[in-house]
C-alpha cells in the first residue's frame, strides 16, 4: 500500500521533480568530471607542480558539492511546504509520522539514484570534452585520450549518499514540525500580508537606504578608503569598507524583498485596473510575505558569485599581463652569464642581440601610500638612458612613448600603476647625490623582469644625465628569436643555465642634511646594519608564459565552472517554484477565463509574473556585481573585466531560457 501512495506522490510530482532532476544530472556530471581529473595522471604530469592540480579540481568539487547541499535544502524545503495539504490527506489515513518520512525520503533517493546513474555515464562521455577545455586553458601541449575512473564513480557516489542524507535528516526535521492548524495559519498569514504596518514601512524603507548607501559607498570607493585608511592601514581601510559594502548590500537585499516591494505593491494606481495588474500585484505581494528569504539568498548568493568571477578574472588578466612585463623578449640574461652562454646560442640557431645599460644609485623619493604613511628613506634606484629606452621600445611594444622635457626631467616605471595607482602618490622631486631630478610622469613598469635590476625603482633620462651620473654600472642582455625557435631557445636555456641568484650588491644609505650619505658596493657584506641586494640570471618568456598560463588558466577554469553550475541551479529552483505555484493557481485562471477574461490578458499576466519572479532578483544581483567590479577595479588597475561582462550576459540568457520554458509550459498546461 505504501509503495503505491509512493508512486502516485511521485507521478502528481513528476513535473516538479524533472527540473530537480535535470538540475541535479548536471551537477553530478561536473562534479564527476572534476574528480577524475584529479586521478588522470597523464594531465597531472603535463601540469607540472606548481599548478596545484589536484588541490584546485579539488576547491571546485567542494563547492559544487556546497551548491548541491543549498540547491536540494532549498528545494526539498519548498516540495515539503508545497505538500501541506497531502500530509494532511495522510494522517487521515493512518500514516504515521515515520511513514510520511519514508515516502518523501523513498522519493528524495529515487530521484537522486536516477540522477547519479544518468550523471555518471554522462560524465563518463564529457569527461573528455572536459579535460580538453582545461588542456586549452591552461595551455598545455598534451593529447587528451578517454579516461574511465572507477575512483572518481566511488567518490561520487558517497558524496550524492552523503547528500541525500543531509536532506533525508531535513525531511524529518520539517515534516516534525508539521502541525494540523498549518492551513488554517497559512490562510490567516495571507490575510497579514496585505497589510503594511509602519514599523514594517519603516524597515522598508531601511532597506532601500541600505542598498543605496552600499551601492554610493561602491561607486565612491576610492574616497572612503583613503580616510579610513589614514585611520587603519591600507589593507585595514580597504577592507573595512569592503565589509561596509557587503554588509549594507546583503541587509539591503533581504530587507528588500521582506519589506521595500511589499510597501511599494501596497499601492493600487488607477492604471492597475487594467489586464489584471491589480492581481498582478497582490499575487506578487503574497509570494514576497512567504518566500522573501528564497529571493534574498538568491539575489547574494548570485551576486557573490560574479563579483567572485570578476575577482578571479582579475587576478588572471593582471598575471597574464605580467608575463609582458617580466619577459618582454625571448631571453633577458645578466651579461656575465651571455659571455658564458652567447657560444652555444650563435652554433644553435639566429637570434637578435641588443644590450641595456643601467646604473644602481643612491636616490631619495618621497613616496605616500595611503594607510602606510610617507617612505622618504634613500634607497637604490635604477637607471637607464632614453636612448636605450627607445631602442628596447622597438621590439617592446608595451613601452609608451617618452619625450623628456628638460636634461633634469625623468619618467619613472613603477610596478605600483598594476595595483595601488589610486593609493599612492610619488613627490614630484628625485634626489641624487649631485643634484635634483624632476618627475614628468609616471607609467607602468614594461621593463623587464625587476629581479635582473637591484632598485625599487626604474628612472629613464637623458643620456647626458646618464653619462654624467655616478653609480655602479651594469648591463642586460635581451636575445629575441623567431617564435618556431623559442622552444629550442628554452631547450638550450634549461641545459646551460641553473637560474640562480648573483651578482650581489650592498649598501647603507642615509638621509643627512639634506643629502644622501652612504655608496654602493659590489659584493657581499659581513655588517649587520647593511643591505645586501641579489639580481637573477635571466628571464625566458616561454618559461614565464607557460607557468603563468598554466597556473591562471586552472583557475579560471574552475571558478567559470562553479559558477555556470551554480546560475543553472539556481535558475532551476525559481522555475520549480514558479511551475509549481502554477499548478495551485490553475483553478484561478479557469475562473477568469470562465469570467470572461480573454486567454491573451490571461497569458499576458502569467508572463509578467514570471517576469517579476525571475528577472528582478537576477537584475538586483546584476547591479550588486557590476558595483563589485568597481570596486575590484580601484585595487587592481588595468585588468581586463571582459570575461565577466560576458558572464553576466550568460546568467540574463540562462534566466530568460529557463523564463521562456516556463511561459511557454504554463501556457501548454492551462
Amino acid at each position: 500500500m505504501l509503495i503505491r501512495i509512493i508512486w502516485r506522490g511521485f507521478k502528481k510530482q513528476l513535473t516538479n521533480y524533472l527540473v530537480f532532476f535535470f538540475s541535479l544530472i548536471f551537477a553530478v556530471i561536473v562534479y564527476y568530471s572534476f574528480t577524475a581529473m584529479t586521478y588522470e595522471q597523464p594531465l597531472i604530469r603535463s601540469a607540472g607542480k606548481n599548478t596545484q592540480l589536484v588541490g584546485m579540481l579539488g576547491f571546485g568539487s567542494f563547492a559544487v558539492v556546497l551548491i548541491l547541499l543549498f540547491f536540494m535544502a532549498n528545494t526539498n524545503r519548498f516540495f515539503i511546504e508545497n505538500r501541506r495539504k497531502d500530509i494532511s490527506i495522510f494522517h487521515l489515513y493512518g500514516l504515521n509520522y515515520y511513514q510520511i518520512c519514508l515516502w518523501f525520503i523513498s522519493e528524495i533517493f529515487l530521484i537522486g539514484i536516477f540522477s547519479f546513474g544518468i550523471g555518471i555515464g554522462l560524465g563518463v562521455l564529457l569527461s573528455k570534452l572536459f579535460s580538453m577545455i582545461l588542456v586549452k586553458a591552461m595551455g598545455l601541449a598534451l593529447q587528451v585520450h578517454f579516461f574511465f575512473s572507477p575512483d572518481a564513480i566511488l567518490t561520487t557516489g558517497i558524496v550524492v549518499l552523503f547528500i541525500l542524507g543531509v536532506v533525508s535528516f531535513q525531511i524529518l526535521w520539517l515534516v516534525s514540525g508539521y502541525k494540523f492548524s498549518h492551513l488554517k495559519k497559512q490562510r490567516l498569514r495571507k490575510v497579514q500580508a496585505m497589510k503594511i504596518s509602519i514599523w514594517q514601512k519603516m524597515l522598508g524603507f531601511l532597506g532601500g537606504l541600505f542598498l543605496l548607501s552600499g551601492w554610493m559607498m561602491a561607486v565612491t570607493y576610492v574616497v572612503f578608503t583613503r580616510k579610513l585608511s589614514d585611520s587603519f592601514g591600507l589593507l585595514q581601510g580597504n577592507l573595512l569598507v569592503m565589509g561596509i559594502i557587503l554588509f549594507l548590500c546583503i541587509v539591503g537585499s533581504y530587507l528588500f524583498f521582506a519589506f521595500t516591494l511589499r510597501w511599494y505593491n501596497s499601492y493600487r494606481p488607477k492604471r492597475l485596473n487594467k489586464n489584471l495588474g491589480m492581481l498582478s500585484r497582490s499575487e506578487w505581494q503574497l509570494r514576497l510575505f512567504s518566500e522573501w528569504r528564497f529571493f534574498g539568498s538568491i539575489t547574494v548568493a548570485l551576486g557573490l558569485a560574479l563579483a567572485f568571477l570578476g575577482g578571479m578574472t582579475a587576478l588572471v588578466s593582471l598575471e597574464m599581463r605580467s608575463v609582458d612585463e617580466s619577459a618582454p623578449a625571448s631571453l633577458m640574461i645578466t651579461q656575465e652569464s651571455y659571455e658564458k652562454f652567447a657560444p652555444k646560442l650563435q652554433e644553435a640557431l639566429p637570434y637578435q642581440q641588443q644590450t641595456l645599460h643601467f646604473k644602481a644609485i643612491p636616490a631619495k623619493q618621497n613616496v605616500k601610500i595611503w594607510g602606510e604613511g610617507v617612505n622618504d628613506k634613500p634607497e637604490v634606484m635604477d637607471m637607464v638612458a632614453i636612448s636605450d629606452y627607445r631602442a628596447f621600445q622597438k621590439t617592446n611594444s608595451t613601452l609608451p612613448d617618452i619625450q623628456l622635457n628638460a636634461e633634469n626631467s625623468t619618467v619613472i616605471l613603477s610596478s605600483y600603476q598594476r595595483y595601488l595607482n589610486d593609493y599612492t602618490r610619488y613627490s614630484e622631486t628625485i634626489n641624487l647625490k649631485e643634484q635634483k631630478l624632476t618627475v614628468q610622469a609616471i607609467f607602468p613598469n614594461y621593463f623587464g623582469d625587476p629581479n635582473l635590476r637591484y632598485g625599487t625603482g626604474l628612472i629613464v633620462v637623458s643620456d647626458k644625465l646618464f653619462n654624467e651620473t655616478t653609480g655602479l654600472s651594469y648591463a642586460t642582455e635581451v636575445i629575441d628569436v623567431e617564435d618556431h625557435y623559442e622552444n629550442k631557445l628554452n631547450q638550450l636555456i634549461r641545459e646551460n643555465l641553473k637560474g640562480e641568484w648573483d651578482n650581489p650588491i650592498h649598501y647603507e644609505l642615509a638621509w643627512k642634511n639634506q643629502q644622501i650619505i652612504g655608496e654602493i658596493v659590489e659584493g657581499k657584506t659581513t655588517k649587520k646594519t647593511e643591505t645586501t641586494v641579489y639580481r637573477t640570471e635571466y628571464t625566458s618568456y616561454q618559461e614565464t608564459y607557460r607557468n603563468t598560463r598554466s597556473s591562471v588558466g586552472l583557475v579560471l577554469f574552475v571558478v567559470t565552472f562553479v559558477t555556470t553550475t551554480f546560475i543553472i541551479t539556481t535558475a532551476s529552483m525559481v522555475t520549480l517554484r514558479q511551475l509549481s505555484e502554477f499548478k495551485q493557481k490553475k483553478k484561478q485562471y479557469h475562473l477568469l477565463r470562465q469570467m470572461g477574461i480573454p486567454n491573451q490578458t490571461i497569458y499576458q499576466e502569467i508572463r509578467r509574473e514570471n517576469r517579476v519572479v525571475f528577472f528582478i532578483p537576477a537584475m538586483l544581483a546584476l547591479i550588486h556585481s557590476m558595483l563589485a567590479l568597481s570596486v575590484i577595479a580601484h585595487v587592481a588597475r588595468n585588468a581586463n573585466y571582459g570575461f565577466v561582462y560576458l558572464f553576466c550576459g550568460l546568467m540574463l540568457v540562462v534566466y530568460a531560457f529557463f523564463y521562456w520554458a516556463a511561459c511557454a509550459y504554463q501556457k501548454k498546461m492551462l
